[in-house]
């Protein structure tokens, strides 16, 4: 009904345009709670000619207070303005002349209703939809406090989380990650590791994102919306965590609001561990030989950061909007095995031995952004925008390997060492145009990139216990990548059909350089990359959202680089410098049914077609060692359904159900072997909230994953149930969350391959049992310490 009041009052305050030389005012301001002094969105504001008590016009406050009315007749005017649980406001006699015609409210003040014995304690649904997207509300999960990012996405049913972190959204770990719309040169699956949950508001999922977005990423967009304070005043969020395998995380965010002004800053630091069990049986057959390699071992995989940011902002008024932000983030990430190898020929033990493979990755990370937006005579619907960012990046990486004998003495080693900058810096204009109840939109973007890599490989000398340089596979490389793009959009409603169209252009320049001998393509290439969205209201309130987008994986640059660094004993990896994109042809139907007690239900029909898909293959390097390196190996496609449903049995019982079902094929052929292979998979996830007496939420999570097959094999179903208990006190502003991670310890990963005459089967089982305890305080209600301004800023 809010949506239908909006559309309404917009249409009866614009004039026609036979009107438009008569002069015309606006009142613009801001509503405020009188108790507990925050914004409130959704007001209704109505403006009544105070003569005839005509409706003249109208608006709904956004979400951070902010309403503006513009187009109103110069003339006197009561204003009302009302809202669910709040006494109506009437302000009278809102006088606007030719010398007054723009009137600024500041803080409009509206009293709470106040009903006994009866208290709120249900939530907003999980998820949301939109035309283009949906969002995942992280603010009403109790399952945040003191976790991550990257563990709150396991709450939909699209997205899955492999044990060593690696993000996927519907089968596919490319695509573009956001921070509050601007991107992030780290991995994906690190920066949402390390990323603190209580610092996030809402996740947006782009599954088929318009041409305004950046045509990158296989499965789409991720958008994460962090948490800032609309309070005037101060405000506080601390919180801090601990949990067993010496899991530790600390979180700070202060927000200040003044007037024109607000400052955000914030600070966290974190360790994760996730040690795992290892276990992996490799089978190779020759002429008359069967050769079995096991090993078994502990593998713990460990991030450890600290990160500060802060933004400033400044609105003097709703014409203008400037926002300057800064991040620097230090992130340390280390592998630690150690495993014993048993190795057999035809089933005489030949070789037994302890190999401890090591990765160390210390990473630091300055990002700086400045935003400005202008919107045309104070209307946010008509606006231009700029806005600037600049990365700059350096990375120390270290992959050590030493085998040792039986008797505990160093047999072999090998040790890469990988050092470089990487900067990245993007600059970008939008424009938005209302034309007749349409939206033009237009804008330009270029992006800058240059990363430099010196790779060193070093081979341990038993004789003088000492590693010695390796010319052979060491090289220093240097990649330029520039994108220069241009998109335009077109969009509007009429009735029950609403409509996007939008075409986006990006040329490509790229060039790599190596000290190695090695010829690497120049690119000069042009793509075009259209989008199409449509969106139909039923009767019923149903919703059908039509859309198709074309799409771009870019390999990463260390995809190229064909040097060869090992991973253990009998494992090595590489990069190819033949690598070529993937294009990625995707269309969705959505539909999304509203049911009672503010519960839904929605499906969602996708098919997706990529070609010169990129998969890590492997092949035999050398007698009993087996390589892997990246390759363009044909097309895959994915056709599949994902329904979810969110509904509220009792005023204490809350479910939200996810499943995703798809079917997924490869075709492809590379040195004349074929890899052809379909599967059928499913995947699903189950959240049970209870809400006990007052200040007590349990929340269960349950997710299951069935089996699938890759390019050279298949991986194995897998369960996990979470539980949460949360405890409020002190009237919610502190926090007590009791957590769970897979407590009924199922989780598993396992997988089989076959490459050429190698069978490997491996079986990764994480440490149980995996528990937290975090405490959160929240000091929003601040104490006062500005005073008041001068009468006509406070109604």
């Amino acid at each position: 009904m809010l949506v239908q009041s909006s559309s309404a009052f917009c249409q009866s305050k614009r004039p026609s345009d036979n009107r438009t030389e008569n002069p015309a005012g606006e009142i613009y301001g801001n509503v405020i709670d009188s108790l507990e002094n925050i914004p409130l969105g959704y007001i209704t504001i109505r403006v009544f000619s105070s003569k005839s008590n005509e409706l003249i016009g109208g608006a709904i406050s956004e979400e951070n207070g902010h309403f503006s009315i513009t187009n109103i007749p110069l003339g006197s005017y009561n204003l009302d303005l009302s809202f669910t649980g709040y006494k109506t406001r009437v302000i009278k006699n809102v006088v606007l002349s030719d010398m007054y015609s723009t009137l600024h409210l500041k803080n409009v003040l509206l009293e709470p209703l106040f009903l006994e014995e009866v208290e709120v304690t249900g939530s907003g649904p999980m998820i949301s939809y939109e035309i283009d997207k949906k969002v995942l509300h992280v603010e009403d999960q109790i399952n945040t406090d003191g976790q991550t990012a990257i563990e709150i996405l396991e709450n939909l049913p699209s997205i899955s989380i492999s044990s060593d972190g690696t993000v996927s959204l519907r089968g596919s770990s490319s695509f573009t990650l956001l921070i509050d719309g601007v991107p992030t040169v780290l991995d994906a699956g690190d920066y949402l590791a390390s990323l603190p949950a209580s610092a996030v508001k809402e996740i947006e999922v782009i599954t088929n994102p318009s041409a305004k977005y950046d045509a990158e990423g296989m499965s789409g967009v991720m958008n994460i919306i962090t948490k800032k304070s609309n309070l005037e005043g101060v405000s506080l969020l601390l919180s801090g965590q601990t949990g067993t395998f010496n899991n530790h995380s600390s979180d700070l965010a202060l927000s200040l609001k003044r007037k024109k002004f607000s400052f955000d800053l914030g600070g966290g630091w974190r360790i994760r561990n996730r040690p795992n069990n290892q276990i992996e049986d490799r089978i190779t057959n020759y002429d008359s030989t069967e050769n079995q390699l096991y090993s078994e071992g502990i593998s713990n995989w460990s991030r450890s950061n600290w990160t500060v940011n802060g933004s400033c902002s400044w609105t003097p008024n709703n014409a203008h909007l400037l926002v300057l932000s800064a991040r620097i983030k230090s992130n340390l990430m280390r592998g630690d095995n150690s495993l014993e190898y048993l190795n057999y020929d035809n089933g005489l033990l030949i070789e037994q031995f302890t190999a401890e493979p090591n990765k160390y990755i210390q990473f630091m990370n300055n990002s700086f952004s400045m935003s400005y937006q202008y919107n045309f005579k104070r209307n946010k619907d008509h606006n231009i925008s700029f806005k600037a960012i600049a990365n700059f990046s350096g990375a120390n990486q270290q992959d050590t390997t030493f085998n040792y004998n039986i008797d505990g003495s160093i047999a072999s080693g090998n040790l890469y060492t990988e050092t470089g900058p990487s900067n990245a810096n993007r600059f970008k204009i939008d424009y938005q145009l209302p034309i007749n109840g349409n939206t033009f939109e237009a804008g330009i973007q270029s992006q800058f990139g240059l990363s430099g890599d010196i790779g060193k490989n070093y081979v341990y000398n038993t004789a003088n216990h000492t590693f010695e340089f390796d010319s052979l596979f060491s090289s220093d490389v240097d990649y330029v990548r520039d994108i220069h793009a241009a998109y335009t959009m077109f969009g509007g409603k009429r009735e029950n059909l609403g409509y996007q169209i939008g075409l986006r252009a990006e040329y490509t320049y790229r060039t790599i350089s190596s000290t190695q001998a090695i010829e690497f393509t120049q690119i000069n290439r042009l793509d075009w990359f259209p989008s199409a969205h449509f969106s139909y209201n039923l009767k019923r309130k149903g919703q059908i959202i039509v859309s198709y987008s074309r799409r771009i994986e870019r390999p990463r640059s260390y995809y190229f680089e064909p040097f060869v660094t090992w991973s253990s004993p009998y494992l090595v990896r590489s990069g190819n410098p033949n690598l070529q994109p993937t294009y990625i042809n995707a269309f969705e139907i959505n539909y999304m049914k509203p049911l009672k007690r503010k519960s839904f239900y929605s499906l969602e029909l996708y098919a997706r077609q990529n070609n010169g898909v990129i998969q890590r293959l492997s092949s035999v390097y050398d007698e009993g060692i087996l390589i892997t390196r990246p390759e363009n190996i044909g097309a895959s496609s994915s056709f599949g359904l994902e329904g979810m449903i969110d509904h509220k049995l009792t005023d204490w019982w809350q479910i939200n159900a996810g499943i995703n079902t798809y079917y997924f094929s490869i075709t492809g052929t590379l040195s004349n072997r074929d890899y052809d292979t379909e599967s059928f998979n499913y995947s699903g996830r189950l959240t049970n909230t209870f809400n006990v007496k007052k200040e007590w939420i349990i929340q269960l999570i349950s997710r299951y994953t069935s089996a699938s097959v890759t390019a050279q094999g298949e991986s194995y179903d897998n369960f996990v149930q979470d539980i949460s208990i949360k405890r409020s006190i002190l009237k919610k502003r502190v926090s007590i969350t009791f957590q769970g991670r897979n407590v009924l310890n199922t989780s598993r990963r396992k997988s089989n391959s076959q490459i050429e005459n190698v069978s490997v089967s491996s079986l990764s089982t994480p440490l149980y049992p995996q528990l937290s305890l975090a405490l959160t305080v929240k000091l929003n209600n601040y104490q006062k310490i500005f005073d008041r301004q001068e009468e006509m800023d406070d109604f």
